[in-house]
């Protein structure tokens, strides 16, 4: 039994509401079917709504690829800018990303508190500022801890264990991956580092999508996203692994070859992320995180695949640089 749903109580009736005309439309259960109105005067047409134009992906592609663009300089100018400016940008996102989530597993009647997992985030981001690795592990060990504790403590009994399952799944998820892009900024060339690994996976992403769109037929994994196409994932490995090739070839003093296995191991790691939160939203059946980030969905939407490609790249990129 999954730690997220809740079964509808067997006593529950079916919708067994009759159709009812609205407008020119039937009603029936929240699905419209068209027919004409008879008490429509004859011979005259009733306009046709103009929608915004939506592509075979299901997105509004201008809004979300202006959305996209604006999120993606944000991140690089504060990678480069100073390592406070996108460790504080990583805290902000993930503590937003932590109540995003936390309102979806609402609806599943989990509840995950918020005071601290909060602190908890807040936590794991600074612990790894002053401590490095040992700092984050540290961290996320007391993390674990405090949320189970504070729960057991809590007044309702009911799925404690469930509860604690989810809260400490939050922490690993979120503030955990995130943190490592903090990690990577630390380095001597850390936003060199945290750019190649953000343009890798925001490379998968956007391959995978208009690949899919043009290309694709054989699905990749149809029981978790029925979109997701074998064609999708190749145009996502290779987009990926080019722009981190190109990067790293201005910012490693020409060795493109840093930049294509950490875009290669990245690139995938993305569509693991990406097939991981998409498992989880099948699971508790919904489509989108939250509607916070038009053309997108919500925060775990949009950094979905960046959080599993940080961890890879920072082991990728220690092994091939070092991590100080």
């Amino acid at each position: 039994m999954s730690i997220f749903r809740r079964s509808r109580p067997a006593d529950a009736p079916e919708s067994t509401a009759p159709a009812a005309q609205f407008g020119t439309a039937v009603v029936r259960d929240g699905v419209d079917d068209p027919r004409v109105d008879p008490a429509a005067p004859e011979g005259v047409e009733e306009p046709v709504p103009q929608v915004a134009p939506i592509s075979r992906s299901g997105r509004n592609m201008p809004i979300a690829a202006a959305v996209g663009l604006l999120l993606l300089g944000g991140v690089l100018a504060a990678a480069w800018w100073h390592p406070a400016a996108l460790a504080g940008l990583v805290c902000l996102g993930a503590f937003a990303a932590v109540i995003e989530w936390r309102r979806v597993l609402g609806r599943s009647d989990r509840r995950v508190p918020l005071a601290p997992i909060g602190l908890a985030t807040v936590g794991l981001v600074v612990a790894t500022w002053y401590g490095g690795p040992e700092g984050l592990v540290v961290a996320l060990m007391v993390g674990c801890a405090g949320t189970v504790a504070w729960r057991v403590v809590d007044e309702r009994i009911e799925n404690t264990l469930a509860d604690s399952m989810a809260s400490m799944l939050t922490l690993l998820w979120i503030p955990f991956l995130a943190s490592f892009l903090v990690l990577m900024e630390l380095s001597p060339d850390g936003w060199q580092r945290v750019i190649v690994v953000v343009l890798a996976a925001v490379g998968s992403d956007t391959g995978g999508l208009f690949a899919g769109m043009l290309f694709g037929k054989h699905p990749m994994a149809r029981r978790v996203s029925p979109k997701k196409t074998w064609e999708g994932f190749a145009g996502g490995l290779l987009l990926g692994t080019l722009t981190a090739s190109i990067a790293a070839f201005f910012f490693f003093d020409g060795r493109w070859w840093i930049g294509t296995v950490v875009g290669l191991a990245s690139a995938i790691a993305a569509v693991l992320g990406d097939l991981a939160e998409s498992a989880v939203k099948r699971d508790i059946q919904v489509k989108d995180m939250s509607s916070v980030i038009p053309g997108h969905g919500g925060i775990m939407d949009r950094i979905d695949s960046l959080l599993f490609a940080a961890p890879v790249a920072y082991v990728v990129f220690g092994l091939l640089l070092g991590t100080s």
